[in-house]
């Protein structure tokens, strides 16, 4: 059954068109705002509502936000997949996965069903589900799912990512602020690099600890390019361990030493803050705890 979200204009809202208030109290994407006119799942003070309609201070809006596949006319794309991954945050909008090292995070060629989504398609049989943030395959830690359409709506840019890596090169800065445009080096392969023709990317690298020629590093994004941490670290000269992709050392870990340690985002559907962590995993912790 659709959720249904309730939502009273403010003073600074009126005379504004009901599918602006949406977009800016709700986040509402455009293919939302299409689905919603098209079930006729948005009122104002109890009366079915156009989109363009205005709102006025005071005014109850009311959002019937579609939960299951079944309610936005569309069929489910994923295959469920029998397999446990712990959930360390979870409302009625979002699911926070610590996902281990090894799964991808969503289908891809080659990974149709052993996925972390295929793993949110057995626990929430019918559910909508978008992943919001994304962890390489190799890569351990903490992912966000949207539960609904409402929720599947924010931005990715808009949450708070905290990342650990471990190198064995030597570091020789407390604090970075790292700005390199990043792009794939070849059409079709994986591989990124730095160069002034991509696209932006900022990454704050911390030094936190050393041990037995190891060191743990702190990192937090601005932008979430795909194998942002990877490539800053790699140009920086301190590749991370086990990356053999960007020349890190190989033979320590079977996959890059890299964790996501800790979300958070402001749920645009409640206000409530979200935060989530998920502990460091097992084969970069003996490295370096």
């Amino acid at each position: 059954m659709a959720r249904t979200v309730l939502l009273t204009a403010g003073e600074n809202e009126g005379r504004r068109s009901l599918s602006r208030v949406l977009r800016s109290r709700l986040c509402a994407s455009h293919s939302l705002l299409v689905k919603l006119k098209a079930n006729c799942a948005v009122s104002v003070n109890g009366e079915t509502a156009r989109l363009d309609r205005l709102v006025f201070p005071g005014d109850l809006i009311s959002v019937d936000v579609p939960e299951l596949w079944s309610e936005t006319g569309d069929e489910p794309s994923l295959v469920p997949a029998d397999v446990s991954v712990p959930v360390i945050f979870e409302d009625e909008d979002f699911v926070v996965f610590s996902k281990p090292a090894g799964m991808p995070s969503h289908p891809s060629h080659g990974h149709r069903d052993d996925t972390l989504a295929n793993a949110f398609a057995a626990m929430y049989p019918q559910r909508v589900c978008r992943t919001v943030t994304r962890l390489d395959s190799g890569t351990s830690g903490a992912v966000l799912i949207a539960k609904n359409m409402l929720s599947g709506a924010v931005e990715r840019e808009s949450v708070t990512r905290i990342y650990y890596g471990i190198t064995d090169r030597p570091v020789s800065f407390f604090r970075k602020s790292f700005s390199a445009p990043i792009q794939r080096e070849l059409p079709e392969q994986p591989r990124r690099i730095v160069t002034p023709r991509g696209k932006s990317a900022v990454t704050h690298i911390f030094r936190v600890r050393e041990k037995n020629g190891f060191t743990l590093l702190r990192f937090r994004l601005e932008t979430g390019r795909t194998h942002q941490i990877r490539v800053h670290c790699a140009a920086l000269g301190i590749p991370l361990v086990g990356d053999g992709l960007y020349g890190g050392t190989e033979g320590i870990l079977d996959r890059p030493a890299l964790h996501g340690a800790y979300l958070s985002l402001v749920n645009p559907v409640t206000g409530r803050r979200i935060a989530a962590k998920a502990p460091l995993a097992p084969d970069m912790r003996a490295l370096i705890i």
